[in-house]
């Protein structure tokens, strides 16, 4: 089967596909009257078992009823029909982001910059001059970009160039991951002025004693003058690595992000979020954070205006939950109470727990030293883990089954995947002994070393249905990071795509917004080709995937994720019409031309879901 999944889910997909079969006759709904819409002329890609091509599709109240040649859908069409010729045009499934934290995607494309395409300081100090520009801010306003990662760069940016072109507005820039950097303005709002020593916090020209690998305050040598003596001190930047090192910048900055309090402007986020996903192609999404509740709140109330526009928040998990005590988990989920809440459009299921850091950050909790910690630290770094007491996290995952939630695990490092998946096997067997029908669909996010001779992972994760729920765009967007931290033989086994297909397990695809870019073609492109932006370099190209797998990850198995397989995920009678109309004449370009990718967006031309049209391109002609 196409999931790579365990063997009971195999036997239990084959008997519903038998049921859909006997229910559906051929690829038609019996007796189905005129179609609401029929799409014909182009490429229907179904992404069944069989990754079947079709000629035509025809939708009604919302659901697929045919599936087939475009002589056959001739039949449905009636006076009311909307006929769409696609002239040789392809369709997919609407596409499902994984793990997406959504909340702030609508506020960022609107209101701030991307970095993700600067690859050096030069082009960030661009960016945010554009920004300015476009947005014209009243003095002392924040500008506020994105997704910085100082691997990329010959230098990293300072505080000093961004204030060359905003020096009347402090600017905030977001790492990709566990960092941020500020610009002159910035430290003076938290009262820190470069001349005058008696404002200077105590780590201004040495680092805090709690700082941990992945910790750190760039500096560089600066002529100052103080009390009329002129000297070279080494200061601050600007930039901030880690948890802690990000900590240190405690200036929030101010938003830029419409009127109202805080919650109405995460709803009109969301909106705007919304639109952005569904010009993209998306239609669903997993939010792998609830914000321990309040992400939630904000959901339901855009859903109660109906704010989503018809894209799906298939999942949110609840938490992030890390080193809590198990009163504090019990506490918090018994005010919930009831797991699996909500509807198609919207719904709460499944807890989010935290094991270590990342690979970009050298915390990622691993077996073998992270490379070049000679020169980083001066010994051997292993990573940073959230709970190394395995006693210990064992207890808050039986705290989460007592309430029947279900288990996500964020596992970077082999050893994080290592614990998750010894305690899962545990506690799996153990329901599967009182319910041997028990579907568990518990997953490792990021799982980036499931092959390390010492931890390996990969079978018994197939073994066990349990689901690697991978961010591709990694391998493109942040590869010189890994390469640098992991080393190009371990990054050529990151993040195994290859590895997971073919031992059978279910591999789903995210983006892990807003840590990289949420557009999912460019971890399409990563999946195809695992070639770093930063070099260009295919690191562990025997890993890559072609489009039919590749598909299926942001597809069917993401609809698997989500317990939705049999509601959506591809194109075949009974299903929701959840589709994307492509300015494509056939799905294989993408895999001969991978490079298609980054110009994808401009090639949506219709996205719909339930069968109404949610977003279409201005000069679509259909």
């Amino acid at each position: 089967m196409f999931f790579g999944r365990s063997r009971f889910h195999v036997v239990w997909s084959v008997l519903t596909l038998l049921f859909l079969g006997l229910a559906c006759g051929s690829r038609s709904l019996p007796g189905a009257a005129s179609a609401d819409t029929i799409l014909t002329g182009g490429q229907i890609v179904t992404v069944d078992d069989a990754f079947s091509i079709a000629e035509a599709l025809a939708i009604k109240d919302g659901q697929i009823v045919f599936v087939g040649s475009a002589a056959e859908v001739a039949d449905l069409a009636g006076p009311d029909t909307r006929t769409i010729d696609l002239a040789g045009r392809t369709v997919i499934p609407g596409l499902q982001d994984s793990h997406i934290h959504f909340l702030g995607l609508g506020r960022d494309v609107t209101y701030e910059a991307e970095l993700t395409f600067a690859m050096t300081a030069e082009e960030i100090v661009a960016a945010i001059s554009e920004l300015k520009e476009r947005l014209d801010p009243e003095a002392g306003e924040w500008l506020i970009g994105n997704r910085w990662d100082q691997y990329k760069y010959p230098e990293m940016v300072t505080r000093w160039q961004l204030d060359e072109v905003a020096p009347d507005n402090p600017v905030w820039l977001n790492r990709v991951y566990r960092g941020v950097a500020i610009s002159t303005a910035g430290f003076e709002q938290m009262g820190i002025v470069d001349e005058d020593p008696s404002t200077w916090p105590d780590w201004w020209l040495e680092d805090p004693e709690d700082f941990t690998f992945e910790d750190k305050i760039f500096r560089a040598w600066r002529s100052l003058t103080i009390d009329g003596e002129t000297d070279d001190y080494l200061i601050p930047t600007g930039a901030f690595l880690g948890v802690r090192g990000s900590r240190l910048v405690t200036v929030q900055p101010m938003i830029r992000a419409g009127a109202g309090d805080r919650f109405e402007r995460d709803v009109d986020s969301v909106r705007l979020g919304a639109q952005e996903m569904l010009r993209l192609g998306v239609t669903s999404i997993v939010d792998p954070a609830s914000g321990m509740g309040y992400n939630m709140r904000v959901y339901q109330e855009a859903l109660n205006r109906d704010l989503l526009g018809g894209m799906r928040i298939s999942s949110v998990h609840e938490g992030i939950f890390s080193d809590h005590t198990t009163d504090q988990i019990r506490g918090h989920l018994d005010a919930i109470k009831i797991n699996n809440l909500g509807g198609p459009y919207l719904k709460w299921r499944g807890t989010k727990w935290y094991s270590d850091g990342g690979a970009g950050t050298r915390s990622a909790w691993v077996s073998d030293s992270f490379e070049l910690w000679e020169e980083f630290e001066g010994e051997e770094n292993l990573g940073y883990p959230v709970l190394a007491d395995t006693a210990a996290r064992e207890a808050q995952y039986r705290v989460a089954l007592e309430y029947g939630w279900d288990l996500h695990t964020h596992t970077c490092g082999d050893v994080a995947m290592r614990q998750a998946v010894d305690l899962y096997m545990k506690l799996m067997d153990e329901v599967r002994a009182e319910r041997l029908e028990a579907d568990l669909r518990w997953s490792l996010i990021h799982a980036y070393l499931p092959l390390e001779e010492e931890t390996r992972v990969l079978e018994q994760m197939a073994e066990y249905g349990i689901i690697a729920s991978c961010n591709p765009v990694f391998q493109w967007q942040e590869g010189a990071a890994f390469s640098t931290n992991l080393g190009a033989e371990r990054m050529a086994r990151t993040q195994p795509f290859r590895s997971y297909v073919d031992a059978g397990v279910v591999l789903t695809s995210g983006s892990d917004y807003p840590v990289t870019s949420h557009d999912p073609w460019i971890g399409m492109y990563a999946l195809l080709t695992r070639k770093s932006q930063s070099d260009g370099q295919a690191y562990g190209p025997d890993e890559t995937l072609g489009i039919e797998d590749t598909l299926r990850t942001y597809t069917i198995n993401g609809a698997w994720l989500t317990y939705e397989e049999d509601f959506k995920g591809s194109l075949e009678v009974g299903k929701v019409a959840d589709l994307v109309i492509l300015d494509l004449p056939n799905i294989r370009d993408l895999e001969e031309n991978p490079e298609l990718l980054f110009g994808m967006r401009d090639r949506v031309l219709m996205t719909l879901t339930a069968g109404a049209v949610r977003y279409e391109k201005e000069d679509a002609g259909l």
